[in-house]
């Protein structure tokens, strides 16, 4: 699976390096610094595959049912992928969905102190939203070329470790501790 990730990210890069070189602020775009790897899965089978296939490169591992399937964040241990990218999302494809399997889109963490919204409002054709996916989880989309580019003051990790303390706050509440 690493060389089809690689693969699929140096194709990803490429379609990155048009939509910089089209910006009006060149030097934000070129110092974003991707951290993880969004892969769709096509059911539960393959992404039970796919993750048995990388958990022995991994130290960490993640899992959590979110919106009608499954996510599985793994965090390798020792092998980064290409632009040093350590963490792999993979997601299972949500019921009656016709998503393309495969590279989704790469998350990318924004700088602190940077007004994200101010910053993209300023580049002129650039399509992007503001996404939320359950309690813990927000980012910006900026889409192009049929992918997508996920925008976020914080890590898949950081999101899971969320999702984690509240059922332990809840397990907690429910036995009167």
């Amino acid at each position: 699976m690493f060389e089809e990730i690689s693969t699929a990210i140096d194709i990803y890069q490429a379609k990155w390096q048009k939509l910089v070189e089209a910006r009006k602020d060149k030097a934000f775009f070129q110092n974003l610094r991707p951290t993880a790897v969004g892969w769709k899965t096509q059911d539960f089978a393959e992404l039970q595959r796919r993750s048995h296939e990388l958990a022995t490169a991994c130290d960490q591992i993640h899992s959590g049912w979110l919106n009608e399937r499954w996510l599985v964040t793994m965090h390798l241990r020792e092998q980064k992928l290409g632009l040093g990218i350590e963490l792999v999302k993979l997601m299972q494809r949500r019921p009656e969905s016709k998503d393309a399997v495969g590279l989704d889109h790469l998350d990318f963490l924004i700088p602190q102190g940077i007004d994200i919204k101010t910053v993209l409002a300023q580049e002129p054709g650039l399509k992007w939203t503001e996404e939320k996916n359950g309690d813990f989880c927000q980012w910006i989309s900026v889409w192009f070329e049929g992918t997508e580019a996920k925008l976020r003051m914080d890590t898949t990790f950081d999101v899971g470790a969320a999702e984690l303390v509240a059922v332990s706050n809840k397990i907690k509440a429910s036995s009167g501790a």
